[in-house]
């Protein structure tokens, strides 16, 4: 997804020699070394494919054919289009993206099994969706998977296919003609181009998809979507380093006064069109992974000129006459990233039909002006997280911090102004939640070589998914409804003269109920403080002592008041951002380990903006993170919230606490924040469990006892549709 606010990467020369050669076949057509080195790993991506047994689809109509080139999709007009055996007809993408990730596995471990690829499909396909998306070389299984699903299904889906490039390089260099990354590159299309025809064998590679690929999925492969999100110092640097590549003349494709990296564009769709056709005498549609950042549109609004200076444009890029099936435009477009998507003027005075305003639409609308191709929106989506990212603060379609009923809607609302305004298709992201994500504002915060291991509801890169992962074998581990059902006698904690306090956890959230005879939460106020960090704490909160230093406080104050509060000391967002946030001043008290005070929980969403095109100041803007929601996360009534944090009923109180939110950056290693004030940054330090008290009165002194629990590697979990999948298989169906 979106790479803004990200590290930049390092600037260097790059290696220019190869470059300089491949300029010399480009102005004089005669062979170089460059053409013999790319002989070379087409040569070596050929012998891996020995004595593989394909498995061809049945009953798939044959292609058109035209002048020796073989083809199912072209790109025509406004829309791509499916050859029925007697023509092309156009088609609307409606669909999803896949990533590799799943609970307890980073993505480079391919861990979905071909099990889990065929029940998802077979999901897609009931979502009424016709394509799925994925961005680099996937696992056999899911080759396999897909074939076998279009071989029974009424209707087909189509892939996108991608490509990737070597993340190392990429970041050593910051040069899209440097050597070390152009050979991995143009290995990935070979093998890409072998494996949809079933064709590919993938040595092991740590980190890498690797099997043998015996599946031809090849009639169902509608497009070629090359590349990342490429941001302003990857674009700049290979420029700066290449100002001699300013033209290619392909086969397929040609570049004329180009920019440097538009020209590294054309000859990598050159080559995997010209490695297709040479081995299969077959062709498909092509385009770039692309976004607002690189759009070629004036955006005078804008406070991140650096940031957005680049414009990358396919429509710069010649098809020849030998490639009739044609280019295409992909974008990924959110609606609240970049900033110019609700600070332009012309978006946020755009009213919709119904009077409201719509930002999107009127992005999507000056997009699709510029183009005379067909354009996908590639990437769009809203997270059913509890933490936010960015927000769009003239329509609320927020990176995050949204329910599942708000997901659903939005993406619905996102879905049809993307087909109103005249776009190709859309294609949701994303199909699955991913653990292993992370995003600018809490990365920080947690360990990222265990972050696949945990449910962290705070980072809302990890729930965009139609297909939500809840921690538990049987569903979730406790339904805040105000009922004992989940809980047993193991789970009692305390007891004090009036209440009891029985605890337990999961991979999300560490849980609490509270048991009171004659309760009155509604007008009662119960205290349970927190000893998470031996570094520092408070003895005392307001009239209230502790036989240990406490960190948090949970103040339980009827359905509207109830907080999280962290003792300045070990807040994060007071260290890292009062220089930005002119509402808070980091005092000498503040910085005593023992200091009494404590405050509400912030996270940072995008600081102070000046608009540049007019005198105008959007104030920076904050999530109020330890406020805590009112409501039951019973999916099965209709007052169903998946932003709840706690629940009352009778004398029976329920909380639910995201692990983040009590400074852990891994739960599953009780690996806690350490003392950033004394280290100078972020930093982990482990615990052997953490201290929970309770107390009914305002008074006196809170006795906390330790809570353990053990460590885990993974965590069972139970799949579940979101909301959002039913809206979008509604809207699906309506959609010609």
């Amino acid at each position: 997804m979106l790479r803004g606010q990200e590290e930049g990467m390092k600037k260097t020369n790059g290696i220019k020699i190869l470059f300089l050669l491949l300029l010399a076949v480009c102005l004089t057509g005669c062979e170089s070394e460059y053409g013999r080195k790319i002989d070379e790993i087409k040569t070596a991506s050929e012998k891996k494919a020995e004595e593989i047994q394909t498995y061809t689809p049945e009953n798939v109509t044959a292609p058109y054919v035209q002048d020796g080139a073989a083809y199912y999709f072209k790109a025509q007009g406004q829309y791509l289009s499916v050859y029925n055996g007697s023509e092309f007809e156009d088609i609307y993408i409606k669909g999803v993206n896949l990533g590799l990730g799943k609970p307890g596995y980073f993505p480079g471990e391919t861990a979905v099994t071909k099990e889990e690829y065929a029940r998802w499909f077979q999901q897609i396909g009931e979502m009424n969706a016709n394509a799925v998306r994925v961005y680099t070389v996937q696992p056999p299984a899911f080759y396999e998977a897909f074939y076998e699903y279009n071989q029974t299904a009424d209707e087909p889906l189509y892939l996108f296919h991608g490509t990737w490039y070597d993340e190392t390089r990429l970041t050593e260099t910051g040069d899209a003609f440097d050597e070390g990354m152009q050979k991995y590159l143009y290995q990935d299309m070979g093998n890409i181009v072998d494996l949809i025809h079933g064709n590919c064998t993938i040595e092991q590679h740590p980190g890498k998809a690797s099997g043998t690929y015996q599946y031809d999925i090849s009639p169902y492969v509608i497009g070629w979507i090359l590349g990342i999100e490429s941001d302003a110092t990857f674009v700049s640097v290979t420029n700066e380093n290449n100002p001699e590549i300013t033209s290619y003349e392909g086969t397929y494709l040609c570049a004329e006064d180009l920019e440097p990296f538009e020209v590294f564009w054309t000859q990598t769709g050159d080559y995997i069109l010209s490695y297709e056709m040479d081995k299969y005498g077959m062709q498909r549609p092509l385009s770039y992974s692309n976004w607002p950042t690189a759009d070629v549109l004036e955006h005078p609004s804008e406070t991140m000129e650096e940031e957005y200076s680049i414009d990358l444009n396919v429509e710069n890029i010649e098809p020849t006459d030998a490639f009739p099936s044609g280019l295409f435009a992909s974008y990924h477009i959110y609606p609240y990233y970049p900033n110019f998507l609700y600070t332009e003027k012309a978006y946020s005075d755009y009213r919709d039909e119904d009077g409201s305003v719509n930002t999107y639409k009127a992005y999507l609308k000056d997009m699709i002006e510029v183009h005379d191709m067909p354009v996908v929106v590639a990437e769009f989506g809203i997270p059913a997280s509890r933490g936010v990212t960015h927000a769009n603060i003239y329509t609320g379609f927020d990176q995050g911090n949204k329910t599942e009923d708000e997901q659903g809607e939005m993406l619905v609302a996102m879905m049809q102004d993307i087909y109103d305004t005249g776009y190709a298709g859309g294609l949701v992201f994303t199909w699955q939640d991913e653990w292993f994500k992370r995003t600018w504002n809490t990365e920080g915060y947690t360990n990222p070589d265990r972050r696949a291991y945990w449910y962290d509801v705070m980072t809302c890169e990890q729930h965009f998914g139609l297909l939500d992962f809840i921690p538990g074998e049987n569903g979730a581990t406790v339904i805040l409804d105000g009922k004992a059902d989940e809980w047993n006698e193991d789970d009692f904690f305390l007891k004090t003269k009036d209440a009891s306090l029985s605890v337990k956890y999961d991979c999300a959230y560490l849980y609490l109920m509270i048991q009171k005879e004659n309760a009155h939460y509604d007008t009662e106020k119960l205290w349970i403080p927190f000893d998470i960090t031996p570094n520092s704490g408070s003895m005392s909160y307001e009239e209230l002592r502790f036989n240990k230093p406490v960190d948090f406080v949970l103040v339980l104050d009827g359905k509207e008041n109830s907080e999280l509060l962290v003792q300045s000391y070990y807040d994060r967002y007071q260290y890292e951002y009062d220089k930005y946030d002119k509402s808070i001043t980091t005092t000498s008290e503040m910085q005593r380990p023992d200091n009494t005070l404590f405050q509400s929980i912030y996270f940072l969403l995008e600081r102070e903006l000046v608009l540049q095109d007019r005198a105008e100041v959007i104030p920076l803007q904050r999530f109020e993170a330890g406020k805590l929601v009112f409501g039951t996360n019973d999916y099965d009534v209709k007052e169903y919230d998946s932003l709840a944090d706690f629940y009352y009923d009778g004398d029976i109180l329920e909380v639910r606490i995201p692990w983040l939110m009590l400074s852990f950056r891994d739960p599953s290693r009780k690996e806690i924040e350490g003392d950033f004030w004394r280290n100078g940054g972020f930093s982990g330090t482990t615990v052997e469990g953490i201290g929970i008290g309770l107390s009914t009165k305002e008074t006196g002194t809170v006795k906390l006892r330790e809570y353990q629990w053990e460590d885990w590697d993974y965590y069972p979990y139970t799949e579940r549709l979101r909301k959002g999948y039913y809206d979008l298989q509604k809207q699906f169906a309506g959609l010609p």
